[in-house]
């Protein structure tokens, strides 16, 4: 977040920025006023917006619960509504593998018409440091993204379309798919898992 502030966007080098997340389905979410949940995107939101970042700049995706969803989400909620043709995507150094994984596979089966000089849309990586995390933490997450990671790339090489991917995504997919949504909300996991630990 302290890179959005600083980045284009809020200097009016660029429109937008897009911060994604509902809840993680690793641990119960934190409410906010009212007894509704507290998403992701809107306590991020709430951070921009007190450190001078206007708020029509900032859009919310506030239905992904993981990296995959983020790439789908932000895609299908505002990049191709809006036409964009460049964006920069902005991650902890730990997590870039993952995220440049699922946008590059789910971007890519864009539907849209490709622009002038073939891509869909350019995309532009940009890390930031591990801050907060301990050293085993981050050999904990280091693990387990490089698992995700490959796992996204084999189903890159699977699912070729959009269409594909969406049925993917929702038939097959713990945090998407109604045939696995009774699987939210065990949190075993979260008491040995020290990467889980750390959502």
């Amino acid at each position: 977040l302290p890179t959005s502030v600083t980045s284009g966007a809020f200097s009016g080098r660029s429109p937008y920025v897009v911060i994604c997340g509902s809840a993680t389905p690793h641990k119960p979410p934190p409410l906010a006023k009212g007894g509704f949940m507290l998403h992701e995107s809107t306590a991020m939101a709430q951070y921009l917006i007190e450190r001078g970042m206007p708020a029509e700049v900032i859009l919310k995706d506030t239905a992904s619960m993981d990296t995959i969803g983020n790439a789908y989400y932000s895609l299908c909620l505002h990049a191709i509504p809006r036409g964009w043709r460049k964006v920069l995507v902005v991650t902890s150094k730990f997590h870039m593998g993952r995220t440049r994984a699922a946008f590059e596979w789910v971007w890519n089966l864009n539907p849209a018409p490709p622009g002038p000089h073939g891509a869909h849309i350019a995309m532009d990586f940009a890390t930031t440091p591990d801050d907060g995390l301990t050293a085993d933490v981050l050999v904990a997450r280091a693990e387990r993204e490089a698992k995700s990671e490959a796992a996204l790339r084999a189903n890159q090489q699977r699912v070729t379309t959009m269409g594909a991917f969406s049925e993917w995504l929702f038939t097959t997919h713990m945090c998407y798919a109604v045939t696995r949504q009774h699987e939210i909300g065990e949190f075993e996991e979260m008491k040995t898992d020290p990467a889980l630990k750390s959502y």
